[in-house]
């Protein structure tokens, strides 16, 4: 009766072990199909990266990150086709591919571009094609990770259930075989097997953090360079701006009525293009101080902030007709009063933007608290924005019309989001197309953690 107990729960030791193997074997390969993915998406970020930093500096040393991840991305896609199996992922992956090819294909189209011409790559660039391709690559990348992270949950989980089995087992047989050497030499072998699969995943995870660390810290030293460098250049280039705006109002001063009419419209084009691009060139300046500024948090009362902004804007306000409603009390918020006011600025001067012809810009700035943070809203009458680009026009040069229809520079919602990242808060909008936007944004309440 021993004997024969004995050799049933050794059978079942060993059919639990040799389950519990193929899981681990499966989870492993589950693993290395997530960081292929991964790896997927850090190419294509940084393919975009170097693009973006060549066109911005014309140095071809920013191509370092596009190059390197145009000839990388299709070595991991390769890998990917070899390890993964189920339909349903083949098929995502199937799907992923053209768009890759055609998201390089536009980076590589704008690279050549800007070869030739900045402006020509820009209108490239601020077309919705690239947007477009990222974002279903996104979502096809997202739809990969949650279906392989499930099999992932579902494999996992038949890993425990079997090692619990197999443990169960493992100590039915050492009470029936205590002077058994043979099973006793079975079982210390499959621990060991086990305990070279469990130091491959370990030795696995390591490796992936250190390679997601280096991305990171590669990611945020390119980001770095190019603030540097859209500071310097920035500098650099008000100086011929101030210049050419000089000229052109003294050309118009002294020699305004020995022109022609067509050659004072050129002078005053002149004059108005100067100031355009010195405005961009000041907030191009002022989003990338934002990088690089010390941001100390103290209590500071919204209500001072806003006062404060109206009093600047009060000319402007007034030019545009707009008329500005304060609900009053506000709260105090954790916050850098100066950089606070700049977005709060830009949220209002915004708001009297983007009004349909005709109407009268219509301004409501209330607050409301949200748990132990305040949320801010500055609501409009203007033109609206459709949902598919709420999230959009918070990035730089994101424009959803023609500067000839609402004059701007495109970075000023794009400075209101970096403002409070860097405080700690979030911004955002809730907009209806025809029936006006309510901007927010959202900061720590004072006096709270």
């Amino acid at each position: 009766m021993t004997a024969a107990l004995l050799t049933a729960a050794a059978l079942l030791l060993n059919l639990s072990l040799s389950r519990l193997t193929e899981s681990r074997l499966l989870a492993f390969e589950t693993n290395t199909v997530l960081r292929h993915i991964a790896q997927v998406r850090a190419e294509v970020t940084a393919a975009e990266t170097g693009q973006r930093g060549y066109i911005l500096t014309g140095e071809r040393r920013y191509l370092a990150p596009y190059e390197e991840a145009v000839t990388r991305v299709w070595s991991t896609l390769t890998d990917l086709d070899t390890l993964v199996r189920a339909p349903d992922q083949r098929q995502r992956l199937a799907e992923m591919r053209p768009l890759i090819e055609a998201k390089f294909g536009e980076l590589a189209r704008t690279v050549e571009l800007r070869g030739q011409s900045f402006d020509a790559a820009l209108r490239v660039v601020r077309t919705d094609e690239g947007q477009r391709l990222m974002e279903e690559i996104a979502t096809r990348v997202q739809a990969f990770e949650q279906s392989e992270r499930a099999r992932l949950v579902a494999r996992t989980g038949a890993l425990e259930s079997r090692a619990t089995w197999a443990t169960r087992y493992a100590g039915l047989t050492v009470l029936l075989a205590l002077g058994s050497a043979v099973i006793a030499a079975l079982w210390f072998a499959r621990q060991k097997t086990h305990a070279k699969l469990f130091a491959a995943e370990r030795g696995f995870r390591r490796d992936l953090e250190h390679q997601v660390e280096e991305r990171t810290l590669q990611l945020t030293e390119a980001n770095r360079e190019l603030d540097a460098y859209a500071y310097t250049i920035s500098h650099d280039l008000r100086a011929p701006l101030r210049a050419m705006h000089g000229y052109a109002d003294a050309l118009s001063e002294d020699y305004g009525s020995l022109l022609p009419k067509e050659g004072q419209r050129f002078t005053q084009r002149i004059g108005a293009a100067a100031s355009q691009m010195e405005e961009l060139i000041q907030d191009i300046l002022s989003y990338s101080r934002l990088a690089r500024e010390e941001v100390r948090l103290r209590p500071v009362s919204l209500e001072s902030v806003v006062d404060g902004v109206l009093a600047r804007s009060a000319e402007r306000l007034a030019e545009a007709g707009a008329e500005v409603h304060v609900e009053r009390p506000l709260a105090e918020v954790t916050a850098h009063a100066a950089i606070l006011g700049q977005a709060v600025e830009n949220l209002i001067l915004n708001a009297i933007k983007f009004t349909a012809s005709g109407a009268k810009p219509k301004v409501r700035i209330r607050a409301e608290r949200h748990g132990s943070m305040v949320r801010l809203h500055v609501e409009d009458n203007g033109i609206g924005i459709d949902l598919e680009h709420q999230e959009r026009i918070f990035r730089p040069f994101e424009r959803l019309h023609g500067a000839e229809t609402y004059p701007g520079t495109g970075i000023g919602l794009a400075i209101v989001r970096r403002s409070l990242d860097r405080m700690g808060g979030r911004s955002g909008v809730n907009s209806t197309p025809g029936q006006g936007s309510s901007f927010w944004i959202e900061l720590g309440r004072a006096g709270e953690e």
